[in-house]
Parts: C-alpha cells; structure tokens; sequence
C-alpha cells in the first residue's frame, strides 16, 4: 500500500494581483528525501490540506502530517501517522479531522477488516467501517472509501472477490462523523462481475449515493464485426430516504459515449455530461448531457449537441479527423457549476508517444516517453441547461519523463465565463489566439499563465506570475476549489513545495 503524507498550511505572504487575482503564497515546505505531491484532501475558509507521499530507500513511504490554520497562520499540529495495526490505505477528511484508513488481513477467518482512527494519534480507537470475506489469499475484493460532499458522512463501498460468471454486487455502508453506521444496503445488478465498472461515485449532502458506471458487452455477430467492445454507461442512484435503486442508462442509439462525467448543479440535481463518436472507433464528434432531478430521479433535460463544422475548422486535423469530422484523443476532465447556475465542461487532448533503442554494448533497451497535453475543449451551458457555445483553446504541451505533471490545466469560472490556468511557451504570449500555438517543451523555461474565456467565449491571456516570482513551477493538474472565486494550487521546484491561494476579483 503506498503511505501518504498529509500537509495542512497556511498562507503567509499576499502578492497584488497582474490580472485582477489575488495571490497567497505558503512558505516552502522542504521533506527530506524523495517525495511527491498526490492531492488536495479537503480545504476551506479555516485552512486546507495536501496529500504528498514521501519515499524511502525501502519499504513504503511515510505519512507526515503538518496542520496549520487560517488566519493566525500558526502551527496546530505537526506528527507522523505510523500503522502498526496493518497497512495505511487512505487518509479521508470527516467532520473537520483527518483520519487514517487502515486494512487488516485476519488469515485465521479468511477476511480482510478496514478501520478508521485519528491520523494524529496512533493510540486513539480503532472504528470498524468494514470486512469482506475471501476464499483465496490471492483475491481478497476491494474496499472504496467515499467523503460526502460536504465531508459530514463517509461511505464504505465493499466489494467482494471476483468470480468468473458472477452478476456485479457490492454492499453501501454509510457512516457519520463519529462512524456510527447509519445504514447498510446490499446491491445486486444484473451485470457480469468482470465486465462492470465503477468510473465516479459522489455522496451528496443527505448521503444519497450517484455512481457513474461501465459496463463492457459484445456486440452481436449479425450487426457488428464479433469480438468489437462497447462500452455502455449507466448511472445508478440509491436514494435513501426513498429506499430506491434507479437506473438511467447513458443510450444514445447508434452513437457511442467517449468520456462522461457528473457534479451537482446549485439546485442539487445531479447533471450528466460528456462526448460521444459516430463510430467506436477513438474520437468525438460531438456532446451530451442530462439533467436528473434530486426528488424524483426523473431525467428533467437530455440534449445532443454534435460539432459543427466552423467549430471543427479551428482545430489543425490531420485527414482522417477532417474525412470523418471527429477529433481524437480528447479526455473529459471537469464540469464546472457557477455561481449563477451555468456550467461548463472541459475536455483535454492527452497522449502519450513512446520511443525506444537498444544498446547493443549493454544489451539494455531504453525507452523514452513523450507526454502530449494539447488543446482543450470547452462546453457552456446556462443555469437552465441550454448550451451557448462550444470553444477551442489552443494549447500545446509536450515534455520527455516526467509523467507529465507540469502539463495539463486548472480551471475555474469566473465573470460568466472560464478562467484556465496552464504553463506555457513565454513566445504565445505575443499571439494567444494562433491556430497553431509553440509548444511548451521545458517546464523551467515555461510560464504560468490565465487564460481568460469570456462570457460569449472570447480569449484574452496574461501571466499568472510576474517575473520576479516566477522561482517555483505550477503542477496544474493539482487544484482544489473553495469558493465561488477562489482556487487551491501547488507549484514545486528543486524539491521546494509552495502552495497557492488564487482569488480572482474585478
């Protein structure tokens, strides 16, 4: 199990804003040997905490936790969360306090238990939030521990091992802040155990449970080449209070869906977006979405919205894209709720290329791996759920081993339309509307810049930093938003973690 190191900081030094943004810096945190940033793990007015995992020559790595608080910008704990009882799994935020998930495997009853406890203190009680049976050592199942989205509830999603020609089941247990249980519900579906997925899940704040799920079936032999996979995606709804499991199959005919994701609007309805192709080829041509009422689970909106050719004409395509009016390799990342109601949705295109050669003196083949993070798509809606427009944003990110983690982008809404926030190549900034943008090929040369996306899907793009403080390099894929107006986000350089307070004002 990989062990993670939780930081909670404050912000200690405000800088004034380029492009009508406020930045709040942390200090540097500086860990002593080789670690890496993984998330956010909750954040609010009071503070935030990060999760970094710290590596060691052997074994796993080890939990840190460094808590300070808003606005004394004091210290309020600072302490390693050792396990002795078994293997740290997760660190989850409940009810104001971190907490440590810890897997036990008990050989003698063929079972693996899951307990949570205080992170801080290792001798604070242990609560039982679960235990699946086994038959082999070799398939234990699998637990999934899930924050409520207002982190007032946690659900522990058992499932049990896999066995071939087994129909799908796994158990809910919902807990409270003192993990009292307060319920349990089994699930059985009518799906092959090793042809379902589960993608997303999401707990709202009266502990009903939105799964967003996949299912892989076979096409016949009479309508379609034998073996071709599809995937179908389904969203289950448990409803507590209503004791009911309902179903909304994501059936768009002859079409089929290449990305989707699910967020709730301010209403509480939960809304449903994403892609689709013509073909099952890779590609999208096209979006869709819909809107599940909270008290009914009634589809209330449901829209196809495929790209037309004007919007398709901005992207450079190669022939094949242009034949078939599709673009490849784009990934649905986030759908993003304003405070006005309206929504966006973004995707981005992301592959990777790899290169290799074989020396013939050491007989060792290297491999190199080229990480693209290219343009991004964006999708507005208004709080009626009517989409207003479609917008390409040109973007070009392309670096060698690094896992890619100074590429991709963070985004917020902002003014009736989109703030994106990506480290580019300094020589955009002089065209940010080119077809064809310089790539960003060396993350310490690059800059971090604010793509504005206006209400009616205009661009403007200014720097994020001055150059005076541009010592640290923005992990963009790293974020958290705490309010209407402001974003969490992380930079590293030289070992260094700094962390970001961005709020943007008029």
């Amino acid at each position: 199990m990989i062990k993670i190191t939780t930081i909670i900081l404050l912000f200690v030094l405000a800088i004034p804003s380029i492009v009508g943004q406020e930045l709040s810096w942390s200090e540097e945190v500086n860990i002593r040997g080789k670690a890496k940033m993984r998330r956010f793990l909750s954040g609010d007015t009071s503070g935030f905490s990060a999760v970094v995992a710290q590596y060691k020559t052997f074994g796993d790595p080890e939990a840190i936790v460094e808590e300070f608080e808003f606005p004394e910008m004091k210290s309020v704990n600072s302490y390693t969360a050792r396990t002795t009882e078994g293997d740290l799994e997760t660190l989850v935020a409940i009810g104001g306090k971190t907490y440590a998930v810890i897997l036990q495997n008990e050989p003698s009853n063929n079972e693996t238990q899951a307990f949570v406890r205080l992170a801080r203190n290792p001798t604070s009680p242990l609560h039982q939030v679960g235990a699946i049976s086994y038959i082999r050592a070799n398939q234990k199942g699998t637990f999934n521990f899930i924050e409520s989205i207002d982190h007032s509830k946690l659900l522990v999603v058992e499932t049990p091992p896999y066995e071939k020609y087994k129909m799908e089941e796994f158990t809910f247990n919902m807990y409270d802040t003192t993990f009292d249980k307060l319920w349990e519900k089994k699930i059985k579906l009518p799906y092959l155990d090793q042809e379902f997925t589960i993608v997303q899940n999401k707990v709202d704040r009266d502990g009903n449970v939105f799964l967003l799920t996949a299912y892989k079936s076979l096409v016949s032999k009479q309508s379609k080449p034998r073996g071709l996979p599809i995937k179908n995606y389904t969203v289950l709804i448990y409803n507590k209070e209503q004791n009911r499991l309902k179903e909304f199959n994501i059936s768009l005919k002859d079409k089929w869906v290449s990305g989707v994701n699910m967020e709730f609007n301010h209403a509480g309805d939960l809304m449903v977006g994403g892609f689709y192709n013509e073909t099952s080829e890779n590609g999208i041509s096209g979006t869709f979405y819909l809107v599940v009422d909270k008290t009914s689970l009634g589809v209330k909106k449901k829209s196809l919205n495929p790209f037309t050719e004007t919007f398709l004409s901005g992207f450079p395509m190669n022939k094949k894209e242009r034949l078939e009016s599709k673009l490849e390799d784009f990934y649905f990342d986030h759908f993003l709720i304003a405070e006005d109601g309206s929504a966006f949705f973004t995707a981005e295109q992301y592959y990777v290329r790899t290169t290799s050669y074989f020396d013939q003196r050491t007989g060792v083949t290297n491999y190199t791996y080229y990480y693209h993070y290219n343009d991004i798509i964006v999708v507005k809606m208004d709080a009626e759920s009517n989409i207003l427009w479609t917008q390409r944003v040109p973007k070009k990110q392309v670096t060698t081993n690094d896992n890619g983690d100074f590429s991709g982008y963070a985004a917020i809404p902002y003014g009736g339309g989109l703030k994106i926030l990506f480290n580019d190549n300094p020589k955009n900034l002089e065209d940010p509307n080119a077809i064809k943008p310089r790539a960003m090929n060396n993350p310490q040369r690059s800059r971090a810049v604010v793509l504005s996306l206006g209400s009616k899907g205009d661009i403007q793009k200014k720097l994020l930093f001055d150059e005076s403080e541009q010592e640290t390099i923005l992990q963009p894929k790293i974020q958290r938003q705490i309010g209407d107006h402001t974003l969490l986000l992380f930079t590293e350089k030289s070992r260094a973690f700094r962390f970001l307070k961005l709020v943007f004002s008029d």
